[in-house]
């Protein structure tokens, strides 16, 4: 009996690398929308597991459990010896990990959540190396901030009332954001000034545009892709893309 079973898994796996094989070779829609329907019940038990003991929606959950099951087409090993089904599960359950670790408990932009972990990666590795803490301008030497800004985002992650940073660029507990900048630009890098202005820029565009944005510009998936996980056309996806940069480009004031 149990060859039997084993039989049938790997005939199962080899008829999904097909489906695999042939997304991969010509984005054959038939395809992946083949992927995403058989692996609905796993998709679904993942997201309802988490919305069931979390604040975040099903819906938005749902997203999130999508672009790791996409992962899973696009990075799975053909030659691997797990199967797909197995991968696909690993992949949209870190997906989602991935998702409440990046948002946290308490909502702080993304470029802060990004920062306080160099911060605290910085501290960490000084205190091992000067066998004491180290004081502000060392942190800030080690990051590329300067001191007053790594004072400002300490103030932002210390106090649990985090307000929004709307208006002028400091919220109501005193913390000033314009304070947070490189001590020296980086080859090659958006400056830290500009990318919190990015950041902020984001918030002025609506729902539907912050997730195409994310999922095209941060995910790195393509149209088609998003298309099918946001049951939307190709051409829409396009539109909401052009519409959404546009938008950006008219409250982004980034100096030359």
């Amino acid at each position: 009996m149990p060859s039997v079973v084993t039989t049938t898994g790997r005939v199962e796996n080899d008829r999904k690398l097909r489906l695999i094989r042939a997304y991969r070779a010509s984005g054959d829609q038939r395809a992946i929308r083949k992927l995403f329907e058989e692996h609905g019940r796993i998709l679904n038990h993942i997201v309802r597991r988490y919305s069931g003991s979390s604040n975040e929606s099903y819906e938005d959950l749902l997203q999130v459990g999508y672009v790791g099951l996409v992962k899973a087409v696009n990075g799975y090993k053909i030659d691997s010896s797990a199967k797909f089904s197995s991968y696909a599960y690993s992949m949209i359950d870190g997906e989602i990990r991935h998702h409440f670790r990046d948002t946290a408990l308490v909502k702080r932009p993304r470029w802060a959540r990004s920062l306080y972990a160099k911060v605290t990666e910085a501290t960490n590795r000084l205190t091992a190396e000067l066998g004491r803490p180290p004081v502000v301008e060392e942190i800030a030497h080690e990051v590329n901030v300067t001191p007053a800004g790594v004072l400002e985002l300490m103030k932002l992650f210390l106090d649990t009332n985090v307000a929004s940073l709307d208006g002028e660029r400091e919220n109501e507990n005193g913390v000033d954001v314009a304070a947070i900048r490189n001590i020296q630009y980086e080859p090659f890098a958006l400056p830290l000034e500009d990318k919190i202005q990015l950041d902020e820029a984001l918030q002025t565009l609506s729902e539907i545009q912050r997730q195409v944005v994310y999922l095209f510009f941060y995910k790195d998936l393509s149209q088609t892709e998003i298309g099918q996980m946001l049951d939307l056309s190709q051409r829409k996806v396009s539109r909401i893309i052009v519409s959404a940069t546009k938008s950006l480009r008219g409250v982004l004031t980034f100096k030359e």
